[in-house]
């Protein structure tokens, strides 16, 4: 959840005035500027300075002295907390120039934090009020996309998917979504995901100009229902509300076994493979293995063993219907050649075929007339 109070938000805007805070949050994602203006709030609430004084004081005196008011600062928070805040002032300082002395910034996880159950998913789902939110459960778990990226979703995304009416819908990013170290996956919208967007385009709930966003709600709101639903439905507190349905889709490709190198592809873990503008081949080629994985990722199945060998069984269906068309298209084609090797060859002969049937055809009517 964002670290800035309701009530705070307007000081912690008011910050954005400095320009030593523009330069630090410039080209920042906007959930790392709010936890970096959470943190300076924090700094200019207890020390009673504002950013420029704090910058101006550090220049004075030694660089050890100002990583020890950090310090003493960080004590006072919980271990998440104070991580994320010593982060953020040796990187306000940075930006301005300023080096402290070298600190190894480690955050050891307190507990441990498991995904998301198929049957909790649904759970949750049955406990949100609204189908924007509802959507984006669907959303993040058949996709396994970070929060800030399903909320960043526009509608040029599925575009081209979703106006071919094929499913699994392609999720086609920019860029710059890629190539970093929490990057988005190669990944898809789901049946449950397809059919409930689409039920809110008609609603009018979402936009289809290319900039509108599939889900037009605020990460602070929406983390919020999350965890009023979370208890309602009593699911374990343990679960991170938004990370814990990353973690369902990355249990669901877990389940399924399909190639590790895809399955980073699609969970956008690219430690050691290099991102790139995927084909449409390439697409179909991730498309087909998404497909395959789907009775374990969809929220809304009963029974992933019966739906997978359903799965299969379409799959051999249409595999089936494209040999009999291929076969048909032969049959059509030896038909032709047979037909065009006899005409070839009544033609040789001094035979024009079409006046030979006529005449066949007149004579046979002739034998009838006679033998009535």
């Amino acid at each position: 959840m964002t670290g800035i109070a309701q009530a705070d938000l307007p000081r912690a805007e008011a910050l954005r005035e400095y320009l030593t805070v523009q330069r630090w949050l410039r080209e920042k994602a906007p959930k790392t500027a709010e936890n970096y203006l959470a943190s300076m709030l924090r700094f200019t609430d207890v020390e009673g300075v504002n950013p420029d004084q704090f910058l101006e004081w550090a220049k004075t005196v030694d660089p050890v002295m100002v990583q020890d008011r950090i310090d003493r600062l960080a004590e006072k928070l919980q271990p998440a907390t104070s991580f994320t805040f010593k982060i953020g002032m040796r990187s306000f300082l940075g930006h301005s120039g300023y080096t402290l002395p070298k600190a190894k910034l480690t955050y050891t996880l307190q507990d441990w934090h498991r995904g998301y159950k198929k049957e909790e998913v649904r759970k949750l789902i049955g406990y949100l009020d609204t189908p924007l939110r509802k959507l984006y459960v669907y959303i993040a778990a058949e996709t396994g996309l970070r929060a800030n990226t399903v909320l960043a979703l526009r509608y040029r995304h599925v575009k081209e998917d979703l106006a071919e009416n094929v499913i699994p819908c392609a999720i086609r990013l920019e860029p710059k979504f890629y190539g970093k170290r929490k990057s988005a996956g190669y990944t898809f919208l789901g049946e449950r995901s397809v059919a409930l967007l689409l039920d809110c385009i008609k609603q009018k709930l979402v936009k289809t100009t290319d900039d509108s966003p599939l889900i037009p709600l605020g990460y602070a709101g929406l983390y919020d229902a999350l965890v009023r639903a979370r208890h309602r439905a009593k699911l374990d507190p343990k679960i991170q509300p938004n990370h814990g349905l990353r973690k369902y889709f990355e249990d669901a490709l877990d389940s399924t076994r399909i190639d590790r190198d895809k399955k980073m592809m699609i969970e956008g873990h690219f430690a050691g493979t290099r991102a790139k503008h995927y084909t449409d081949r390439e697409w179909d080629e991730l498309r087909k293995l998404y497909r395959e994985a789907y009775p374990n990722i969809d929220v809304d199945t009963a029974n992933a063993g019966l739906d997978k060998r359903i799965l299969g069984l379409e799959d051999e269906n249409s595999e089936l219907k494209q040999r009999i068309e291929v076969l048909e298209g032969q049959v059509e084609s030896s038909e032709k050649e047979s037909m065009g090797k006899l005409q070839a060859a009544a033609k040789s002969m001094g035979f024009d075929l079409g006046v030979l049937a006529e005449e066949i055809l007149r004579q046979a009517r002739r034998r009838q007339r006679q033998s009535s």
